[in-house]
Formats: structure tokens, sequence, C-alpha cells
């Protein structure tokens, strides 16, 4: 395929604003991490914080977080939204606008005529973010202060240990609405949109906007990440898989790392044509010579990683760059830090580069940052890029003990510990950028320094063809087929109905609640009120206390059987792309969370005290002492 050309690079990382800045720090081999406050946690961490394996505890303090950032909102005013409305947005939406302009910038393009042939793609996690809680957190602490007023006095007030803020409802809006702001902010005219595959989404994103490029359907492209979902729900949910380090300690290849240290952060770049930026007098920081996604498939675990993908990303995307993988002198690794995930992307590394002869210098910037989890890509490709064009390679900080590959293929030698001249294996220096995402996700680029000359590759660009729909499924309402949906759209009905029972909670019950919510009741519509689904299929433990995602469940269920109908092959080479927004059900477990710890102080402050009365009929709060 045709070379693309960086033209424009931005960041927002733990300890940096600007590439220059993060650069220099992997010099002085800066480590950013740093303990979690009250302020990322948007809660006291101490309430929080327990021991590894404890219900409802996180058991890691430590991370890269974003600090002493201040928004600006004046260069977005000829864009037309007011700074007073982008100044109440959510972190998530604020550092993706920065090092949106920031990359614009970098490139000379921001408010230029060239942005209508621009689009953007951002990498962007589906979780809740601090300011999305405070959408839906005076809900759960209503109901739940209106039921202790009950069972206690009138005048019972539950503590807030998150101050609910008045935000704009933008902030619900997690998944797409992100995307779409970066380009009426910046006045793109091409395509936009937000994708999530887990921690591979900024190299996805990366790929993707090339593919744009390659096949003309854009003439620039913005392609970044951003990782801003909220601390204490990423933190308890690595808690709950066990990824944290117990004893703290956190080293990408080394022994005694026993996980890894999540991260705050955002990266942007502007890509070009090679060709293009050369005709068009650009600064060009890198050349993206290829790159490759692939899938684990059908693996051990959906957390769990897999060499037979990783390795299959390897061979297309070299195959994609036209660059033998004997050239290739450094590799910026996944490397996390968690023991099974170091030792497979050694292993896969092993077993492909060992068929070339080759052994590249091997890194990872976690160490100085901690896991960037969307945005984890953003580090490894700006880090890449400047070592490319500076002749040399920081080292991986904090390793004491690194391991080796299963053969003994990789070891020490290959993962510097400090700063090292290029080893150039051919003309040209050349670099390797992984990254890897829950449930299999695998990317993997080939990048040079932005000096490569330019060489004119054959256009393999084939002529668009009709696409053909083989399988189809469908789950709308109460119609559960396709056989169903036919006889529906026959007989020109409608699945309207009230809202189902169950997803009131009770709530149609409570006047006040509804009074201050300003709610009569819920619209019709085509409510899907149950389904079912084949938990041994898909792998799930049938675990009754687990709390599944509704959405996610459907969705696969009908994926399934669209690949069912339309005859696909175990193994065979499929994409999946899922429409899909945050499920905004997310939310309740920070409410839950944050109950148990509110209820105790306020018992406390209004001198409220719980007995362990045997008798299950009387009041679990008594008087007032």
């Amino acid at each position: 395929m045709e070379d693309i050309a960086v033209v424009g690079i931005a960041n927002l990382f733990p300890g940096s604003t600007q590439p220059d800045q993060f650069w220099q720090q992997l010099l002085a081999k800066k480590d950013n991490r740093t303990t979690i406050s009250a302020t990322e946690l948007d809660a006291q961490p101490t309430a929080y914080y327990g021991k590894k394996g404890e219900s409802d505890k996180f058991y890691c303090m430590s991370g890269g977080y974003i600090r002493d950032f201040i928004f600006n909102a004046d260069p977005f005013s000829a864009s037309g939204l007011d700074s007073g409305y982008l100044d109440q947005l959510d972190a998530l939406n604020k550092w993706a606008l920065y090092v949106t302009e920031q990359a614009l910038q970098d490139a000379g393009y921001w408010g230029a005529p060239q942005l209508q042939q621009c689009g953007v793609i951002l990498g962007n996690l589906s979780f809740p973010t601090q300011s999305s809680n405070h959408l839906f957190l005076p809900l759960y602490h209503h109901v739940v202060e209106q039921a202790l007023q009950q069972l206690s006095a009138d005048n019972f007030k539950l503590a807030n240990f998150t101050q609910a803020k008045a935000v704009p409802a933008e902030n619900g809006l997690i998944a797409g609405y992100p995307s779409a702001l970066l380009a009426k902010a910046a006045g793109l005219g091409g395509s936009h949109f937000s994708l999530d595959a887990a921690c591979a989404s900024s190299c996805y994103s990366v790929k993707l906007a090339c593919d744009y490029l390659y096949t003309g359907k854009a003439d620039m492209m913005l392609a970044g990440a951003v990782s801003a979902a909220d601390s204490l729900f990423v933190n308890m949910g690595f808690s709950i898989f066990q990824a944290f380090p117990g004893n703290n300690n956190h080293a990408p290849f080394d022994k005694a790392s026993q996980g890894l240290f999540a991260a705050q952060g955002a990266g942007m770049m502007v890509l070009k044509r090679h060709r293009d930026a050369l005709r068009d007098g650009d600064k060009i920081h890198a050349i993206i010579k290829g790159g490759a996604l692939s899938n684990d498939g059908k693996g051990e675990f959906v957390l769990s990683p897999n060499s037979k993908g990783q390795i299959l990303a390897y061979q297309r995307a070299y195959d994609d760059a036209q660059v033998s993988p004997r050239d290739v002198d450094y590799i910026e690794c996944h490397a996390t830090g968690t023991p099974k995930g170091d030792k497979v992307e050694l292993s896969s590394m092993e077993s492909f580069f060992s068929r070339y002869d080759n052994k590249p210098l091997l890194g990872s910037a976690k160490s100085n940052l901690g896991h960037l989890l969307t945005a984890a890509g953003m580090p490894g490709m700006c880090k890449a890029i400047w070592a490319l064009n500076e002749g040399i390679i920081p080292a991986t900080i904090s390793l004491q003990n690194p391991i080796s590959s299963k053969l003994g293929y990789f070891t020490a030698a290959q993962i510097p510990t400090e700063t090292t001249p290029w080893p150039c294996k051919a003309n040209i220096p050349t670099a390797g950028v992984s990254v890897f995402g829950f449930g299999g996700s695998n990317a993997h680029l080939i990048l040079q320094p932005g000096n490569t000359p330019f060489v004119a590759k054959a256009q393999q660009v084939k002529a668009r063809e009709p696409l053909a729909i083989i399988g189809m499924d469908c789950l709308v309402g109460s119609v559960k087929n396709l056989a169903q949906f036919k006889e529906l759209m026959d007989c020109e009905g409608n699945l309207f109905t009230e809202l189902p029972a169950q997803r009131w909670l009770g709530m149609e019950k409570n006047a006040n609640l509804l009074a201050t919510l300003n709610l009569q009741g819920a619209p019709k519509g085509a409510y899907v009120d149950s389904f079912d689904i084949d938990f041994l299929r898909f792998k799930i433990p049938p675990n009754e206390r687990d709390c599944l995602i509704p959405q996610q469940l459907m969705m696969m269920k009908v994926a399934d059987n669209a690949a069912k109908d339309a005859g696909l092959r175990v193994g065979s080479n499929v994409a999946v792309l899922v429409a899909m927004g945050v499920e905004l059900d997310l939310h309740q477990y920070r409410g839950r969370v944050n109950l148990a710890t509110q209820i105790a102080q306020s018992l406390q402050e209004q001198g409220i005290h719980l007995t362990h009365s045997s008798n299950r009929n009387s009041s679990p709060l008594p008087s007032k002492v």
C-alpha cells in the first residue's frame, strides 16, 4: 500500500503536554506514575482502598494521572461552540479537543480549508466518566435517601461523597459524541467516528485512518485515542480481574512484576499520503509503511492473550508494508507488566522473528506512564517516532530482572535499560509498534523516519464492488427472529408496549421520586422484555451473582445467528464491527459502591446507631440516641 506521512503529533500524557517534553522525560528516565488523589477518584481514595480480592475495593493506589491541565476553549470560538458549554464537558472531551487542536497546529492546518477533506477516528473507552456519573448518581442518592427517611426521620440526609454537579446532558453521550464534537470544533468535513477496541484502540484508529487515505475517501485524517474513564470504575474493574500488582511492583518484562498500573491521557496524529505531504511541503515526523489488525478468534478465554492472533498481526503488517521482518531494528511493545501478557508477547515475537533470524531491540513506555488503556499506543508511537529521528532508543526503566522468551531467543540483551544508539540493520531505520486488547484485538504498525526517501509503490487500490448481505438476524422488542419480523411487516403492525415492570424497579410506586425527576411515566416503545442465550456456547460462566450487560449479550446472540445464517466457517478471515452505545446501567455500579460509605457516615453524623435485632420485622434503623 501507499506510504502514509505523519505530519502532526500532539499528546497529553501524565507529566507532559507536548511530544518534545515527553521525549526529554524518556531520556531522563522519568517515572510519571503517582498516587491517586481525591481529584482523580472524585472521592476519598482511603474509603475504597482495600485488600486484593476484597469486594467493592481496589488494592492499587498508583497510576498515571493527568494533573494541572488547564483547558482553554478560545481556539474553538470560530466553530460556534460556546466556551461556557465546553468548560462544562468532561475531561474526555477536553483532552480530546486539546490534542486535536495541538496536532493540527503542529501540522499547520488549524482552521485551514483543507480540513473539509479531513476526517477523524478516535479510540475511546466505553466506560462511565466523572461527569456522566454526575448525571446519574443523584437518582440513586435520592431513592436511597427517601427510603432511609421512611425508616428513621423525615429530615434524614444521606451524605454525598461525590458532590453532584450541574453538567450538560451531552456528558452522558460517552461513546460516539466526542468524535462528533472534534469534527465540529475543528471544522472537519470528512467522516468521523469513535471506536473501542479496548487497549488496541489507538493503533486501530491509525490503521483505519490509513485505509481512508489509501482508498481516496479522505485526503487528510486525524487519528488518535483518549483514556479518561472514571478512575473508580477502572480501578475497581482491574481489581476484580486482579490485574494490578499485589506487591506494587510494576515493570514491563520484569520477573517481579505482577500487574499493570492504569493511566490517563490522550494523543492525536495528522496523517496524509506521503506523496501529498511532499507536494504540499509538510513537515513529516515519520512514515507509516504499513500495518495490520487481527483477532485471536476462539482462544482460551476472552481476557487471555493468544500468540496465534498476535503473530497473524505481525505477518499481515509486514506483508502490507512490503518490509522484511529481517530489517526491523526496534519494537515498541505492548508489555503491560502482567506476567502472562508479557510472556505471551515475548513468545509471539520469538515465534515470528526467529523465522527471519532477527532479534530487534525491545522496549515499553508503560514503566514511565502506566497503561493508557484505549490510548496505550499513543505513547508508544510517539516514542518510536522520536527514537527513529533522533537515532537513539530510551531505556525501559524500572527493569531489574528481565524475563526471557520461552526458548531463550529474546533475553535481557534485547531490552535496553540505558539510552542506546539506534542499531540500523538496513539502509532505513525501521520500528514496529504493537498493541493488544481484551478480547484478542491485535494491531501492529511499521514506522520509518520522516526523512525516508519517497518510493512510488504500485497502486493496489481495487475498484469498489457492491456488497452482498449473506446473513442476517434481529431481535427487536418482542420479535425474536427474522421470520417474526417479516410477519410484523406483512401485517403492518408495531411493537409498542408499556415499559416492562421490572425496568422500573419499583420507581413507579414512589410519587415523591417521580415528582422530583419530573416524570409521569415512561413512553411506549419496542422494549425487549426477555431473550434466551446459550451461556456455554459463548463461554460465559452461568453465575447468578454476575450482573451481565443485556445489550452485549443480545448483540452476541444476533451476531452469532447472522454468522450461522451466512454459513461462516470457524477461523475464516472475518471482521466484526458492532455499533453500540454505552449501557447507561453501568453507572449503577458506582451508585451502589458509594452507598456503603455514604450510609455509614450519614448514620454517624446524625446520631443513629444500628442494633443487631433478631426480629426481622423490626426496623433496621431505631430512633436517634
